[in-house]
């Protein structure tokens, strides 16, 4: 649904179509809370952190010399993760320009698809010295030394309609083409018993705990990172207010039909009409149980009976 279709429904609801007795400015608001609402509720807004990208520049770090006609080299996707519509990934393209027989600069044609750590040179039949790094979008991974990730700096721009997580549900690392879940402690055994010695041990993280709540929740891990390391992070997140109808909606069917139930009752609260309040709450408490029986139906992990 776009916004202007949950305000058609909502104004039914509140028999207020010629927009009498609401402010439609209220009722934007109240849908937007109401979003949020049941992103919380439901969890039906769920992200997988990005662990590869998009070449997004090729820096030149030295230009060397005697070049008359260079091609940019890039690597093949090192790290495609198995989604259309490039499941391999895709390879990039890059053209380079030099002014003298230096490298002067390089341009992103193409930046593709799939890369953790590129790999970029100029190949020419006489020029030599050129040095190149290529750096990706970003991806979610530990930086050396560091032990705290808040949630508010885990990139999600590759996520249309999504405004940030509220909370985590697993950390896996990626280290030695082998991917491996985290044991999550709280945060006072985390503290009490694994983060005993902040910096004398670093090595690839083993364990997390959680510090602090919501948006402005964090993970601590341990050991130190001793460097880059890809972390994909399984998020429940919240969506982005809906301000025009050209805004992205985040929130999956069947979810999206209990909106303008929750935005009404707060708008009946604002009328002080708690019956009718109480009224609409109670249709969006029992379409809410429904679809999240609906969508998510037991399953029998192996009919066999071994996992």
């Amino acid at each position: 649904m776009v916004l202007s279709d949950y305000m058609k429904t909502l104004q039914g609801f509140l028999r207020d179509r010629k927009q009498q007795n609401m402010n439609p400015q209220d009722l934007v608001l109240y849908l937007n809370r109401s979003r949020r609402e049941i992103a919380l509720r439901t969890q039906s807004i769920r992200v997988l952190t990005p662990i590869s990208g998009s070449i997004l520049t090729i820096q030149v770090i030295a230009g060397g010399s005697g070049y008359t006609a260079p091609v940019v080299t890039i690597g093949t996707p090192d790290f495609p993760n198995g989604a259309k519509p490039f499941p391999a990934g895709r390879q990039a393209v890059a053209t380079a320009q030099f002014i003298g027989g230096v490298i002067s600069n390089v341009s992103i044609v193409d930046g593709g698809s799939g890369y953790f750590q590129p790999t970029a040179k100029i190949t020419d039949p006489h020029g030599t010295g050129a040095v190149l790094v290529a750096s990706v979008n970003p991806i979610n991974v530990t930086a050396f030394q560091q032990e705290i990730y808040n949630f508010s700096d885990v990139p999600l721009q590759g996520f249309p309609g999504v405004d940030g997580i509220f909370a985590v549900k697993s950390v896996s690392m990626i280290y030695a083409n082998y991917r491996y879940s985290l044991p999550c402690y709280d945060f006072s055994t985390y503290q009490a018993h694994i983060r005993q010695y902040p910096t004398q041990y670093s090595y690839i993280p083993t364990v997390f705990g959680q510090f602090g709540q919501g948006k402005n929740g964090s993970l601590y891990m341990y050991p130190i990172p001793s460097t880059t390391y890809q972390m994909e992070w399984d998020c429940f997140c919240s969506p982005a207010d809906l301000t025009t109808d050209s805004d992205y909606e985040a929130i999956p069917q069947p979810w999206q039909d209990a909106v303008p139930y929750f935005a009404a009752h707060l708008s009946y609260l604002e009328l002080q009409n708690f019956n009718a309040a109480k009224f609409y709450l109670d249709l969006y408490d029992n379409m809410v149980h429904r679809y999240s029986s609906y969508a998510r139906p037991g399953r029998t992990i192996n009919p066999y009976g071994r996992y």
